[in-house]
């Protein structure tokens, strides 16, 4: 299975390395194929980097670049076209994260972004063959095989 993780997922990874989303990862780089792209590995280096995050989790910013370098050499990375189609209108910076799935052939886009629950963007993924799945579902069809 080809699965794209939303940056939140991939943040929630990161911060808690014994939670959910840290097992999800965990299964899919092991008998799955990571999809991403450039866009969202600097998304996830500028989340993590975020003050915010810094005073609740104290990441280092050598554990925020191994992270992603980690990702990068496990994942697929998708090149993405300048122009990118509106797909998500309630957020523009989710184009990228929802082409990405799409043009990197993701079955799973994983997220938790209502944005991205959205039926426009449902519709939109289920047309390319890409379903969108909360990461505790996806992670439940992972278990059960």
């Amino acid at each position: 299975m080809r699965v794209m993780c939303d940056t939140n997922v991939l943040v929630r990874a990161a911060l808690t390395p014994a939670g959910a989303a840290a097992e999800l990862l965990r299964q899919l780089s092991a008998e799955h194929l990571l999809v991403t792209s450039g866009y969202q590995l600097v998304e996830l280096l500028e989340v993590l980097r975020r003050p915010a995050i810094r005073a609740i989790h104290g990441l280092a910013d050598r554990r925020i670049r191994r992270f992603i370098a980690r990702l990068y050499k496990l994942a697929v990375v998708v090149p993405l076209p300048k122009d990118i189609p509106r797909i998500v209108l309630g957020d523009p910076k989710d184009n990228p994260i929802v082409m990405t799935a799409v043009l990197g052939k993701a079955d799973v886009l994983c997220t938790l972004d209502r944005h991205l629950h959205q039926p426009g963007v449902i519709g939109f993924c289920t047309e390319n063959g890409v379903r969108v799945l909360r990461d505790s579902t996806l992670l439940a069809e992972l278990r059960t095989g």
